[in-house]
């Protein structure tokens, strides 16, 4: 699919230097004007330079500064620059449908880029091999790891979770089974998910990583790294939105990705996790 470049750069802004910040900022303020420009008159409206601008369309991961032209052009084609803004007060709900539309399949489309096939097989080999499965993840991040929780433990695998680091912490030190640990933190950077990957290796536990920071702390400690992408807060935080929507489409991967390699063991034991359902059902009526 088009990548929509827009959304692209906003994504990337914050990460940018600061040369390459100014190029991003007039890019996004003056879309339109910048699609008739030459790069040498976009460096000098934005304060910039001619090198700036190349190795800004390299860090957004564009072919050079007539493939941002066409990028940019296309996306004006297809909907108003206003759709890809932060929402705004007074905001219409048609308008905010729209803008969430349009960030929802852009991260979407991006976290297929960023996601590589060999790391979901890696993932799935770890999980079959497994005795247990620890998963930890601390606000928006904690609603993934209970995603996992809940889609493994209907396959009838063994997972530990809990939103206490302490416990978590205890459940690590006295486990004697062969098991993993997967740890959840868009930034990479958060101190609990990190000290219990660093307790998980001390205890010979492989460690994937489910972050946006290849760079982070929790991706070097990772042995395997489910990478989504990048995205700038935002005040209403559409940005903690969309990372979230990032990491579930991440484990609805991994889930599916293991149940397709274990198909006819996945459906005998969603079976009889519906019956078991079903059961308790009848007791409680």
């Amino acid at each position: 699919m088009q990548q929509n470049i827009i959304l692209t750069i906003q994504d990337h802004l914050k990460h940018l230097p600061g040369s390459e910040q100014k190029v991003a900022e007039y890019i996004l303020n003056n879309t339109s004007a910048v699609i008739n420009m030459s790069a040498q008159e976009l460096a000098k409206k934005s304060g910039s330079s001619p090198a700036a601008i190349i190795r800004f369309c390299r860090s957004i991961k564009v072919s050079g500064f007539t493939g941002l032209k066409l990028l940019l052009s296309a996306n004006l084609g297809n909907v108003d620059t206003q759709m890809y803004t932060e929402v705004e007060n007074g905001e219409t709900t048609a308008a905010i449908k729209e803008k969430l539309q349009h960030r929802l399949i852009h991260v979407l489309e991006r976290t297929n880029e960023n996601l590589e096939d060999q790391a979901i097989d890696q993932s799935v080999e770890e999980l079959e091999s497994a005795e247990i499965i620890f998963v930890y993840g601390l606000g928006a991040s904690s609603l993934v790891a209970q995603d996992i929780y809940q889609k493994f433990t209907r396959l009838g695998l063994s997972v530990f979770f809990t939103m206490d680091h302490h416990l978590f912490a205890s459940a690590i030190g006295t486990n004697r089974l062969k098991g993993i640990f997967i740890g959840i933190s868009h930034s990479g950077t958060n101190q609990e998910t990190n000290a219990l990957a660093d307790l998980a290796i001390e205890k010979g536990l492989s460690v994937i990583g489910l972050t946006a920071d290849a760079d982070s702390a929790l991706s070097q400690k990772s042995s395997i790294l489910l990478l989504t992408p990048i995205g700038g807060e935002a005040p209403l935080r559409s940005a903690a939105t969309v990372s979230l929507t990032a990491q579930l489409y991440v484990v609805d991967v991994l889930f599916f990705a293991y149940a397709a390699k274990n198909y006819n063991e996945t459906l005998e034991r969603i079976q009889d996790s519906k019956e078991a359902v079903e059961i308790v059902k009848q007791d409680l009526n």
